[in-house]
């Protein structure tokens, strides 16, 4: 019987780290896309608005709840280490109440808040799933 890399653990693993370090690169692109929209809105009105359509939020929601889901949900299973969940949850739960605020400074708040959180949470989901790996060497 062969073992193909995505159904070994360590396939399993590498999936696992590729889906977090994912995650933490649309969390710093969502901060900057955040931090780019007040700025252009300061200075380009029209650039600005196009930035500030909700849209852009929903879809970039969307996309932290899949991803998310995917890669905490896999790195739980593999360490079962429920605090990346917890700090992830909370995480889309303020990037969510980003969502529904007024424009402006409460949502910019809750929404960097939010993906600060959700990003902390896939690191540690990373660092347990190392740990895991070298607990497994040994």
């Amino acid at each position: 019987m062969t073992v193909t890399a995505s159904s070994s653990p360590s396939g399993e693993r590498r999936r696992v780290g590729r889906l977090d370090r994912l995650a933490i690169a649309l969390s710093g692109l969502c901060v900057v896309h955040c931090i780019a929209t007040v700025l252009l809105a300061a200075t380009l009105a029209s650039a600005g608005a196009a930035l500030a359509d909700p849209a852009w939020h929903e879809a970039g929601f969307t996309l932290a709840i899949l991803i998310g889901a995917a890669a905490l949900g896999r790195g739980y299973a593999l360490h079962r280490d429920a605090r990346p969940l917890g700090l992830g949850g909370a995480g889309l739960a303020l990037m969510a109440s980003g969502l529904v605020v007024e424009h402006g400074a409460g949502e910019i708040g809750a929404t960097v808040a939010g993906v600060t959180l959700l990003a902390l949470a896939h690191r540690l989901n990373a660092g347990r799933r190392s740990l895991v790996e070298v607990g497994r060497e040994h």
